[in-house]
């Protein structure tokens, strides 16, 4: 049995008995910024170069490292060149200096904008607390909130070792509803050649839980810091979330996962997480998962080279049988509708879109909480396809500013990060926070892809493939996890939901 850190004499109640412990938290000063999922920031003198028919004409690169002071990437897949400017204010220049050599090739050229993580629910849930007010609630608290505790159900299945589980024993409930109390691991828990990447901060190589897991060192974007360990924590969450195998498992405990780290302390340029994109695909990985995203403008022309550029590399991704997932944004907003849209984020008028998620090809993912109503903080609209956990602060929330942990989501995170003030009075090991969002809805929808592939690849391989039949095909099996999704909303699809609640059992038992 696992021994829980605890170096404080204070009451504490067996890790085992969750249906006991109601840990709730009086909240001081908090307040979720009214800003983008991800915010973005323009930088004038880094560009987005987007060329007719998807191709770089020949002399453009050349031209360009021709001229002082200037840095060029190109992306020849899509046909996309990044820009920048190394002296302040010449980034105008350089775009009148390509559309005077180059202008009939070019479709557009755009600002390449910053992408950011720092949103409050990006962030473990025990940084943004103010522990004012800790107490442990039993019986009386957990009939207040009406929770739910189904503990009794979790399923011990041979392919995984649940009983060493004893986090996801306790906290998983997120992972127990998707994958039908566990019962999904013994149809299938994945294997390491079925690949998904994870474009984000990075991931912990020395997580006990996710380092057999990982099958390459993956690939690093940010300049200058070829490493992709994660130092900011948010890719730590995410990967576990899909295959966590340990105290905590994810929704395929065996599945391989690499890293393709775009955030440096938070931040990415948009053409880092354009190139993760295309490299993924040449690494031949199976799913793409995107717990990130932005907003943009359809009436701003300087916006209008980074939708173009995103909507490029997804179809690059589909053409190569590679299934692309993305968070619908955790900001409470209809994405769907792009003059409502602006006029909820202050800019009536205007007509703005989220991207990644949302834009066409991509898996858009809204988030659930444990009572399966749409979370507080999820956007929502008709772009969005299907929805998974991603847990929010309980009902207690909304009128007493009560957050009750045992609707939040336990994650994997880096273990060279400080712990939190909240799991460290919970006595949790190192390398465990809890955490709410879409970024943690996306990749248990990127998992349960994963599997079907996984499945499809075991059934295949003893039957024979079927003839005519493409190996890596990503509209059939988004259209299992389509079909197979439980309705939870307003009959057939709605803009809360999509088409459901993922179910990764009812996914696993339509391949065929």
């Amino acid at each position: 049995m696992m021994k829980l850190n605890s170096k404080k004499k204070k009451p504490f109640v067996n890790p085992l008995l969750t249906g006991l412990l109601a840990a709730v938290v009086m909240w001081g000063t908090f307040e979720i910024p009214a800003g983008a999922e991800q915010t973005q920031s323009a930088v004038s003198d880094r560009s987005l170069v987007v060329f007719k028919s998807g191709r770089i004409p020949n002399g453009v690169v050349e031209a360009l490292l021709a001229r002082s002071g200037v840095k060029v990437t190109a992306i020849p897949d899509i046909g996309v060149v990044a820009v920048k400017s190394e002296t302040p204010g010449k980034g105008e220049s350089i775009k009148e200096f390509l559309f005077s050599r180059f202008g009939r090739d070019i479709e557009v050229v755009g600002e390449d904008f910053v992408l950011t993580l720092k949103h409050d629910l990006n962030r473990p849930v025990g940084e943004m607390l103010s522990l004012s007010s800790v107490r442990f609630a039993l019986e009386d608290v957990a009939k207040k909130a009406g929770a739910k505790t189904d503990e009794s159900d979790v399923a011990a299945a041979p392919a995984v070792d649940v009983s060493k589980a004893v986090l996801y024993q306790q906290w998983g409930w997120d992972i127990r509803q998707v994958t039908g109390n566990g019962k999904s691991f013994e149809i299938q828990p994945g294997n390491p050649q079925v690949k998904v990447a994870v474009i984000d901060s990075g991931i912990d190589p020395n997580h006990p839980d996710l380092k057999n897991n990982l099958v390459s060192t993956g690939r690093s974007f940010v300049p200058g810091d070829p490493s992709t360990a994660d130092d900011f924590g948010h890719g730590t969450m995410v990967a576990g979330t899909i295959a966590a195998n340990g105290l905590l498992l994810g929704v395929g405990p065996r599945l391989g996962l690499i890293p393709y780290r775009v955030f440096q302390n938070g931040d990415a340029d948009s053409n880092w997480v354009i190139q993760a994109i295309i490299q993924a695909v040449k690494d031949g990985v199976d799913v793409i998962n995107l717990s990130l995203g932005t907003y943009k403008s359809l009436k701003n022309p300087s916006d209008k080279a980074v939708l173009l550029a995103y909507e490029k590399a997804v179809a690059y991704a589909l053409a190569n049988g590679v299934m692309v997932v993305a968070s619908s944004g955790t900001d409470g907003l209809d994405i769907g509708n792009p003059a409502v849209l602006a006029a909820q984020r202050g800019q009536p008028g205007d007509l703005q879109v989220h991207a990644p998620g949302g834009l066409p090809g991509v898996l858009t993912v809204a988030a659930t909480n444990r009572d399966q109503g749409r979370a507080f903080y999820s956007n929502y609209g008709w772009n969005v396809d299907i929805a998974a956990p991603g847990g929010d602060f309980g009902p207690l929330w909304e009128q007493q500013l009560i957050a009750d942990v045992r609707y939040m989501c336990l994650v994997t995170y880096p273990t060279n990060l400080p712990q939190t003030p909240l799991s460290q009075w919970a006595g949790l090991p190192k390398g465990y926070e809890w955490m709410i969002g879409t970024s943690l809805a996306a990749p248990k929808v990127a998992a349960a892809a994963a599997l079907v592939i996984a499945q499809e690849k075991e059934k295949w391989k003893k039957v024979g493939y079927p003839a005519g039949v493409k190996l890596r095909n990503a509209l059939r099996v988004r259209d299992i996890l389509e079909k197979s999704a439980v309705d939870i909303g307003p009959t057939g699809r709605d803009s809360q939901f999509g088409v459901g609640l993922l179910d990764v059992v009812r996914a696993l038992q339509a391949v065929r």
